[in-house]
């Protein structure tokens, strides 16, 4: 497995499982910057790629895929990775169901490095009060089940609902995996509401990707990812940043399809060529 296939077979992946560990359901860098340490803004990173009509479509469906191929929870199971909203939607509802009407719960802190990191550790700080959760976790050379995948880095998450299931969810922090001898990191900050019966969701992004030489980028939101669980995305745009002022524009036209559009540094978005010019969400 290459560097470039971990980033969402391993973090996203590996994401959902901590927060499931750290929430009770499963058991017991470059391109930083300022901003609350818990919750960074993502820079553009040093190693950033440089966007051309070549290289536009991938780089296009590389950022889109972190943000998730939208299946539905009910898929989770698979062998499909969960995508950060589906992990918004497992924290919600671990509240919904576990702490609606449960009084304050401590603070506490808890090792759930066993059965995740070997070697290694991951340690998780978290409490519970009524409909709402906050957490973080914290992994020092965490080997992901013996597996050569090593992860170093924290974050942390709030979440809560209401009795009416709208929920909001906060996800950010950074994380660098290492496979044999390469290395990314990604810095995120990931803010999503809905409402866990109906299945809308509304998602804003921003991330930062470095470590592979002149492949990085920084991803922002200028128009939330609005969709269905059951649906995927039926609206959004994202503006993915690169170096020498070259940007991409990912505008979603249909249900789970966007335009790709290029600026190469003048200012001005033109269309990709086609075919390059439309991405689809569904592998």
């Amino acid at each position: 497995m290459t560097i470039s296939k971990s980033i969402r077979l391993i973090l996203i992946s590996l994401t959902a499982s901590v927060f499931l560990l750290a929430t009770g359901c499963g058991g017991g860098g470059g391109g930083s910057g300022d901003g609350d340490d818990a919750f960074p803004t993502p820079r553009l990173p040093a190693d950033a790629a440089k966007f051309d009509a070549l290289n536009a479509n991938a780089i296009a469906v590389t950022a889109v895929e972190f943000l998730g191929t939208l299946d539905t929870v009910a898929e989770l199971k698979t062998e499909t990775s969960p995508s950060l909203p589906q992990v918004a939607r497992l924290v919600t509802d671990r509240i919904m169901r576990g702490t609606r009407n449960s009084t304050l719960v401590a603070a506490r802190t808890e090792d759930i490095s066993v059965g995740l990191c070997n070697p290694g550790s991951a340690i998780a700080e978290f409490d519970e009060s009524g409909n709402s959760e906050s957490g973080s976790v914290t992994f020092t050379g965490c080997d992901i089940e013996g597996s050569g995948i090593v992860i170093n880095g924290r974050f942390s998450y709030v979440a809560s609902v209401n009795n009416n299931l709208d929920y909001s969810f906060q996800v950010g922090g950074s994380l660098t995996v290492t496979v044999s001898s390469e290395s990314i990191t990604i810095v995120m900050n990931l803010l999503e509401t809905g409402n866990d019966g109906t299945g809308d969701f509304s998602s804003s992004v921003s991330y930062s990707l470095s470590g592979i030489p002149d492949s990085g980028f920084l991803v922002t939101t200028t128009q939330p990812w609005v969709g269905n669980v059951l649906v995927g995305v039926t609206g959004g745009q994202l503006i993915v940043h690169g170096s020498d002022n070259t940007r991409l524009r990912i505008t979603v036209t249909s249900t789970n399809t966007a335009t790709v559009e290029l600026d190469d540094g003048s200012g001005t978005f033109v269309p990709v060529p086609p075919p390059n010019d439309i991405i689809s969400f569904i592998p």
